[in-house]
């Protein structure tokens, strides 16, 4: 995944013509748009199962509410880069962008979350209480 991603990067980086001095805002984002190292841990489908539903509840807030402060900060990022963007620049970010977002669509399901897949079954396979067709 990381070599996947610094292709990309420095694809885009080629793409925008990034100057000297936009070579700061260029790192910065960069940067933000890195995968971490290591992989977040799974889910423990035996521990979770042993929770009580308001547990669960709790358990499951935390982790959209961790997922969700990711994601604001890759927005900002990505808001802040553009905004250093000459007219030209920005086109064809707007392009380079519009092409991931419908791979990312494509590839991993509705809403690009197809990845997480593997939490619609409990840890005895079985679907879990509103795990239904993909559509």
């Amino acid at each position: 995944m990381q070599a996947w991603v610094a292709r990309r990067m420095a694809d885009l980086k080629t793409r925008l013509q990034i100057s000297p001095a936009q070579e700061p805002a260029w790192t910065a984002f960069a940067d933000s748009m890195k995968p971490p190292a290591t992989r977040p841990a799974r889910m423990d489908w035996k521990a979770f199962e042993k929770l009580s539903t308001p547990e669960r509840i709790d358990k499951m807030h935390a982790m959209r509410a961790e997922r969700a402060a990711n994601m604001e900060k890759r927005e900002s990022a990505v808001k802040t880069f553009y905004a250093a963007l000459t007219s030209p620049q920005q086109k064809v970010f707007d392009l380079e962008h519009s092409r991931m977002h419908h791979h990312m669509h494509s590839h991993w399901g509705h809403g690009g979350h197809g990845h997480m897949g593997d939490h619609d079954h409990g840890a005895d396979g079985q679907p879990m209480m509103g795990a239904g067709p993909k559509s």
